[in-house]
C-alpha cells in the first residue's frame, strides 16, 4: 500500500510504499524509518519519537 508523506525540507510529496504485515483482525504495514526526497534529497524520519 501507498503511504503519502511531505518533506519536511521542500514540502514536496512523496509516495512511500508499506510492507504488508501479518495481523488478525486488521491490515497493518511496516514503512522504512527513513526516505530521501525525490525532489531536494533531503533524509526524512519516519520513526515514532
Amino acid at each position: 500500500m501507498d503511504f503519502e508523506y511531505h518533506c519536511w525540507r521542500c514540502w514536496e510529496t512523496n509516495v512511500i510504499w508499506g510492507k504488508k504485515v501479518a495481523s488478525f483482525w486488521h491490515d497493518k504495514y511496516r514503512l522504512p524509518p527513513d526516505f530521501e526526497c525525490w525532489n531536494c534529497g533531503a533524509i526524512n524520519d519516519l520513526t515514532d519519537d
